[in-house]
């Protein structure tokens, strides 16, 4: 009867230990063809997918997800990735999973925020489209930040680390800036640019028109998303951009689109979103750009402001890289 109690035991056990590694997200580095593909299909844990209200706004509620290390005492990494395109919308659960072993390897944990119209294998294209600018998705994230802070995970230690990647760059360095008191330290990929929105985005698209003239050969072949930066290589003229620029400021709709985002979006960006404020960062931040990328200059000048204003920012300018952290992986370990 003892023998039978004790096989019973570890039997419970065993099964609790599997149902417990079930519900928790797990690390998964998906493949380029995946992310083509609408990234890696994924059921979400329900026990790390929450919930919480939007600033001033109606429903529906923020969708966030959070990754619990093995420590007692931890702080919280905030992972805010890139930009989307409107055939090109997935959930933030891949960029989550793709960075999560490294984050918990070093007793981090991990929360990353859907953006309005995604929840999880669920999306809808058009509350996408019509909700998307960089000032929503900073909107979302203090948020949930203050929902945190609120109702604070068991174990957080009340610090928070942010990782931003390309778009996730300048809000990462926003609520850096924002959140100074409680943050730990932040890491900035390819995202940190002092030059005006107008200027990045004219050189990135001339950028793309001059170096990679196989790309107007072919593109009819390629998918939206590898080409979506073309779509207006008519604008080779400084002047016909600006005029376009200048529509976009008074006319912000989600109905006309340039080099794949709309002009609600450029909108935004132009002239709502927040310039950055240096010294507010009081915090270790790194910035890692490639000199491959169009934003190198940009880059370089955030360095030098930052720099000039005494703030402890470390620069890695890495010579053999563009746009695409995720394809070094001894930088990324690096970092």
């Amino acid at each position: 009867m003892k023998m039978i109690s004790q096989t019973f035991l570890v039997l419970c056990i065993c099964f609790l230990s599997v149902a417990f590694a079930a519900s928790e997200i797990t690390p998964h580095k998906y493949t380029d063809a995946e992310r083509q593909n609408g990234g890696p299909k994924y059921d979400i844990p329900s026990s790390s997918r929450f919930t919480t209200k939007r600033i001033g706004a109606d429903p529906p509620d923020i969708v966030y997800y959070f990754s619990k290390p093995s420590k007692d005492k931890f702080p919280i990494a905030v992972l805010v990735s890139g930009s989307s395109l409107e055939d090109d919308i997935t959930s933030i659960i891949h960029f989550h999973r793709y960075f999560l072993k490294e984050f918990l390897d070093l007793g981090v944990g991990v929360v990353t925020v859907e953006q309005q119209g995604v929840d999880g294998n669920q999306v809808n294209t058009k509350e996408f489209m019509e909700h998307y600018t960089r000032s929503n998705r900073l909107s979302d994230h203090r948020a949930v930040i203050e929902h945190l802070k609120k109702h604070p995970p068991l174990g957080w230690n009340g610090k928070l680390i942010f990782l931003g990647v390309s778009e996730g760059g300048p809000i990462v360095t926003t609520l850096t800036t924002e959140y100074s008191d409680i943050t730990f330290a932040t890491i900035n990929w390819s995202g940190s640019g002092d030059f005006s929105w107008r200027d990045e985005l004219w050189t990135f698209m001339q950028d793309m028109i001059q170096n990679a003239p196989w790309y107007v050969k072919f593109r009819a072949q390629l998918p939206s998303w590898m080409t979506y930066s073309l779509d207006c290589d008519f604008l080779k003229s400084r002047k016909d951009y600006e005029n376009v620029m200048d529509e976009i400021i008074k006319n912000p709709t989600t109905n006309f689109k340039l080099a794949g985002m709309t002009y609600k979006y450029h909108h935004d960006a132009l002239i709502v979103y927040p310039k950055t404020e240096y010294r507010k960062i009081k915090t270790p931040y790194l910035v890692v750009s490639g000199v491959k990328d169009s934003i190198i200059d940009s880059s370089d000048a955030f360095v030098q402001k930052a720099k000039e204003t005494g703030e402890p920012i470390t620069y890695m300018r890495i010579a053999d890289m563009d746009h695409y952290v995720s394809k070094k992986e001894a930088v990324i370990m690096d970092s």
